[in-house]
C-alpha cells in the first residue's frame, strides 16, 4: 500500500491519480473515486504500471472518449464521497446512512435521466469495460426502461394486444411433446 501512495500525486492532502481518455484529455481524480473501477484498481496496484503513474503519465483509458470518461468520473467521485461519508457518520455513531443512501439514489436518477440515449448507451459500454458494477447495473437498468417503453409504444401504434405474445399454455405444450416421441 506504501508503494501505490508513492506513485500518487498529492492534491490538497488527497492522493489523486491521472487518467488519460482515448483523444488524450487528462483527468486528476482522487484515487478513491478511480479506484470504484476495478480496471484502474488493478492498474494503480500493478508494478508494471507504477513508473507511468510515478512521473505522471496516467493510466491511458484508449477505448472511453473524454466526453464519455468526464461522465463516468463525476458517477464515481460523487460515489466515493458518499462512501467516505458514510463511513465517517458510521465511526462517529451518527444515523445518517439512509439519508446519505437517499441522496445517492436521487443522485443515481438524475444523473441517468440527464443523458440523452447515446450517451446512455457509451456510459454502458464504459462501465463494462472499466468494470464499475454500480454504473454498468444503473445505464442497463435505464436502458431497458427505454426498451419497454419503446415496446408499448409500439404495440399501440400498430394495435397489437398485449396477450398477442404470451407464451402458449403448457398444456398444449405437453401434448405436442407428447405426439412427437410416439
Amino acid at each position: 500500500m506504501g508503494s501505490a501512495a508513492s506513485r500518487d500525486v498529492m492534491s490538497g492532502g488527497v492522493k489523486t491519480i491521472t487518467l488519460i481518455s482515448a483523444d488524450n484529455e487528462r483527468f486528476e481524480v482522487p484515487e478513491a473515486a478511480a479506484s470504484l473501477s476495478q480496471v484502474i484498481r488493478n492498474a494503480i496496484n500493478n508494478n508494471s504500471s507504477a513508473a507511468a503513474v510515478a512521473t505522471g503519465g496516467g493510466i491511458q483509458l484508449s477505448k472511453i472518449p473524454g466526453k464519455v470518461l468526464a461522465k463516468v468520473l463525476e458517477y464515481c467521485s460523487k460515489h466515493a464521497a458518499a462512501a467516505g461519508s458514510s463511513g465517517d457518520a458510521a465511526s462517529s455513531g451518527e444515523a445518517g446512512n439512509d439519508n446519505e443512501e437517499e441522496l445517492i439514489r436521487r443522485f443515481d436518477e438524475e444523473f441517468i435521466d440527464g443523458v440523452d440515449k447515446f450517451m446512455l448507451y457509451d456510459l454502458a459500454l464504459a462501465a463494462f469495460y472499466l468494470e464499475i458494477q454500480g454504473l454498468e447495473d444503473l445505464a442497463c437498468h435505464k436502458v431497458r426502461d427505454r426498451l419497454e417503453k419503446r415496446a408499448v409504444e409500439i404495440r399501440k401504434t400498430f394495435r397489437i394486444k398485449d396477450n398477442y405474445f404470451a407464451p402458449p399454455d403448457e398444456e398444449d405444450d405437453d401434448d405436442k411433446k407428447q405426439w412427437l416421441f410416439v
